[in-house]
């Protein structure tokens, strides 16, 4: 019951508690009898006052009360609350680590990342020695874009005489890996991103090499059942989540790049001298040669490391002496590729043979064979996504693009006639034979009430009819109390949208929205007109817009 879990301490995420959240009426009573308890047990020591003959309750009771009731304003996305009471548990007992780490999350759940890796810092400042409490401080810092921080929290862990970076490479340390891709794709340094992206798929290329020692050994000791255990885990290694988040990153990028390739810097500063007065063209001079001075300090550090990184290599040339020899991964390199959509295949083709089941796989391989302009593959995609989520907003947005694409095609007279009578055919099922503009308002009528769904709606209406644009932008930025599915990542997606030109040109429309959003949700650094100089640019928006963005399980998650 839950004067149990207030005596012991029993965390919100506990399953036996979360199964009740599902219930709108057991949440109520949950959060009355909680309450109830923390008044009686200020007052008397005990759960109920009237309970006069009962013993009093350790002085931790009440502790956990305040722990239980600010996971449970968290969960309900009641900041303010949760805040109150975390802050009132801190006042009770400062000294306990999950109590600062509770305050974190609460924070990152309220889009203050850069609170809330102060928080988490203060809680790994209570105990260094312990790794998880480590580990999640620098994950924290990551997403705060602090990458270099997260590394030296890291580097109390790791080995002495190789920098953090590189051991957590060698001990295959890819949830950090991953984090660092992702707060180098939100500083837009594309190429460092997809170096941890591929690193970590090397990762998996080195799991699967290790085993091979392993094939002899279980045959010679009979472990069958291992055996062929290990060989199916073989078989779907890279479905693993660790393999998802890296290649969603680095396909991300990879469109990034395609869209909007990387400028030839040299060339672009020579075009700019010649226009420069005397006076300035010294003055730019001089800044470039700090600059060099600041490049070839940086570049000695790195022939250091790389030294250090040589030396411990060759110490295992004795047992590596087979291994074929991998390219060095080179950040400049990597973001100046000539197809970046090829690149971007190899790392989708794993995730459409293994975790077809999941809509991010299609969503993703459409993008990439939208820019590829193939017509076929684009249908596969659309048709698989379809099977899987029929009222996804984000299938709906790309059932609208392949119908008005067609339309294109058939106009311009592109299409061959097997491949026009494919697309016929399998289109016919999806759309009904209804025209783009019928699908897409008979979308929007029926889910008007669910942001994610009204903000597709409303980018297709303005995509099939540049003239509808007020009214697009009105939909779309729609935060009515009645309006569900509202949260931080759907806004900013809608933001980003604004500001990227989705909508034709906005005028004051993106900043009057972001307005409207920091009175929504105050504490969320994407909407702060003048945030910190450290703070984040927002994440770009996942693939799908229905069920991960909004899911209230993240309040759950560390």
């Amino acid at each position: 019951d839950l004067r149990s879990t207030n005596r012991g301490g029993t965390p919100l995420c506990s399953p036996r508690l979360r199964s009740l959240y599902k219930d709108k009426e057991k949440v109520t009573i949950i959060q009355q009898l909680v309450e109830q308890y923390v008044d009686a047990l200020n007052k008397s020591g005990r759960f109920n006052e009237d309970e006069v003959k009962e013993p009093k309750e350790p002085a931790s009771a009440l502790l956990w009360a305040y722990y239980f009731l600010a996971q449970h304003y968290d969960f309900l996305g009641n900041t303010d609350k949760a805040l109150q009471y975390i802050n009132a548990a801190i006042e009770h007992t400062p000294t306990l680590i999950e109590l600062f780490v509770t305050k974190g999350r609460i924070y990152k759940h309220a889009g203050d990342v850069i609170e809330a890796y102060k928080w988490m810092d203060e809680a790994q400042g209570l105990d260094t020695a312990d790794r998880y409490i480590n580990s999640k401080c620098a994950k924290y810092m990551l997403r705060a874009n602090l990458i270099k921080e997260a590394e030296e929290t890291c580097s109390k862990f790791t080995r002495e005489g190789v920098s953090a970076m590189e051991n957590l490479n060698e001990m295959q340390c890819m949830w950090f890996q991953t984090e660092c891709a992702l707060a180098y794709q939100r500083l837009e340094k594309w190429g460092d991103a997809l170096k941890k992206c591929h690193e970590v798929d090397r990762h998996f290329s080195e799991i699967i090499e290790d085993q091979f020692d392993f094939h002899t050994y279980c045959m010679r000791k009979m472990t069958l059942r291992s055996y062929v255990g290990l060989l199916r885990l073989e078989d779907v290694l890279r479905a693993h989540p660790f393999y998802l988040h890296a290649a969603r990153c680095a396909i991300q990028v990879y469109l990034h790049l395609h869209d909007k390739p990387p400028k030839d810097e040299t060339a672009e500063q020579d075009t700019n001298t010649e226009n420069l007065a005397p006076s300035e063209l010294k003055k730019l001079r001089n800044k470039q040669r700090k600059a060099r001075r600041k490049a070839e300090l940086e570049k000695a550090q790195a022939v250091a490391v790389a030294e250090k990184r040589e030396q411990h290599k060759s110490r295992q040339a004795d047992t590596e002496t087979d291994a074929p020899p991998q390219d060095e991964l080179v950040p400049d390199k990597l973001a100046k590729v000539d197809d970046p959509l090829d690149q971007a295949i190899k790392f989708l083709q794993p995730l459409q043979s293994l975790c077809s089941n999941l809509l991010e796989t299609h969503l993703m391989a459409y993008e990439i064979y939208s820019r590829k302009d193939k017509p076929l593959l684009m249908l596969q995609s659309v048709r698989r996504m379809h099977r899987l989520a029929p009222e996804d907003p984000a299938v709906h947005a790309c059932v609208i693009q392949l119908s008005l694409r067609y339309q294109e095609w058939l106009a311009q007279g592109r299409l061959s006639a097997p491949c026009r009578q494919v697309l016929a055919q399998c289109m016919e099922p999806i759309t009904g034979d209804r025209p783009p503009q019928t699908i897409n308002q008979q979308f929007l009528d029926k889910y008007t009430n669910y942001l994610p769904a009204v903000f597709q709606g409303a980018r297709m209406m303005y995509l099939l009819d540049p003239t509808s644009q007020t009214t697009a932008i009105k939909l779309a930025t729609d935060l009515d109390p009645s309006l569900s599915g509202v949260s931080i990542p759907i806004c900013t997606a809608v933001l980003n949208s604004l500001r990227k030109g989705e909508f034709g040109d906005c005028g004051d429309a993106a900043s009057e929205y972001m307005t409207r959003c920091h009175q929504r949700f105050p504490l969320a650094l994407a909407f702060n007109p003048s945030p910190p100089p450290s703070t984040p640019s927002p994440s770009p928006a996942h693939w799908g817009h229905s069920g991960v963005l909004d899911s209230q399980e993240n309040c759950l998650s560390n």
